[in-house]
């Protein structure tokens, strides 16, 4: 067996095991964490947590998940840049804040030097250029989140292209999906920090999404951040009318497409993709679960307003 089909077989069978709405909602009815961290442990037998609290719970979570995603990347050398998109998901906020410490703190110039050539060795080239391009013009530590997120997006289209057409059709609509997450979110969050216009159409993504170039400058004029969300979900021609109908829209329609491109690709690397992207939906919603069962909120509407 080859090792992209190995590798295909592999997903499929996993697929399976992803929680459904109606388990998370059982989940939520835990009377605390330690018994929200014990039911999932049947389910994640390898997940290590050294105290009971969502943080803690977060940080094997993301560990449990990002083992998971190292399967798939031992499986095939021709598949792995591609597949290290979803680790990047989970471990580019690290990255960053360390660019941000660099670039913001006043740091000898050897050592902050040293820093920026270890991100560079390890493969954040174009993150370290862009970001300190942007930061000295503009002095905004929070933007140096957003080129991380955009560069990632511009590499999986760069590495999904080497891998073939069939790749690509079966992932269109689950990148194109991606881009438009990443513009409309990076509006919204830029009005909302008072970043300017001009600043926040730099930082977007042209193209390779669904949405217009010129709707999407429009969009970052708004000045306003239900506005701004008001005027997208218009364009999109979805229900809802403010910011937080924009997430939600988004978090729905990715998975909806992963399930698409799975069913669609079953036999293809299309499925894999979907898979892990599932799979990454089902770890940050069992996160946003152990904060909704810490903080103690009525658990039946939680799951309906927050796991999705």
């Amino acid at each position: 067996m080859s090792d992209p089909v190995y590798t295909v077989v592999k997903a499929s069978a996993r697929k399976g095991r992803l929680l459904t709405r109606e388990q998370f909602l059982e989940l939520s009815y835990s009377k605390d964490l330690k018994e929200f961290a014990n039911k999932i442990r049947e389910r994640l037998p390898n997940l290590e947590s050294p105290a009971i609290s969502s943080k803690a719970l977060e940080g094997a979570l993301y560990s449990a998940y990002l083992a998971e995603v190292n399967e798939f990347i031992k499986t095939s050398d021709k598949l792995a840049k591609a597949f290290g998109f979803f680790k990047r998901e989970v471990t580019d906020a690290e990255k960053a804040e360390i660019l941000k410490s660099t670039l913001a703190e006043d740091l000898p110039d050897k050592q902050k030097e040293d820093l920026l050539l270890r991100l560079k060795a390890e493969g954040f080239g174009r993150e370290v250029e862009m970001s300190s391009s942007i930061f000295m013009r503009h002095r905004i530590p929070g933007l140096i989140d957003v080129v991380f997120a955009k560069q990632r997006i511009l590499d999986l289209f760069e590495d999904v292209g080497k891998l073939g057409r069939e790749a690509r059709s079966g992932l269109i609509d689950f990148m194109k999906t991606k881009v438009d997450y990443f513009n409309s979110i990076t509006i919204i969050r830029g009005i909302k920090n008072w970043v300017p216009p001009g600043v926040i159409s730099e930082l977007l993504i042209y193209k390779l999404g669904s949405i217009p170039g010129e709707k999407l400058n429009e969009a970052a004029k708004q000045g306003d951040v239900e506005k701004a969300a008001a005027f997208l979900l218009s364009v999109l021609s979805s229900k809802g009318t403010g910011a937080r109908d924009i997430e939600k829209m988004y978090e729905e329609k990715l998975s909806k497409n992963a399930e698409r491109a799975y069913y669609r690709n079953y036999s293809n690397l299309a499925a894999v993709f979907s898979y892990l992207e599932l799979k990454l939906r089902e770890t940050k919603n069992l996160i946003r679960l152990a904060n909704i069962i810490e903080r103690g909120m009525d658990p039946k509407r939680s799951v309906q307003e927050f796991i999705y």
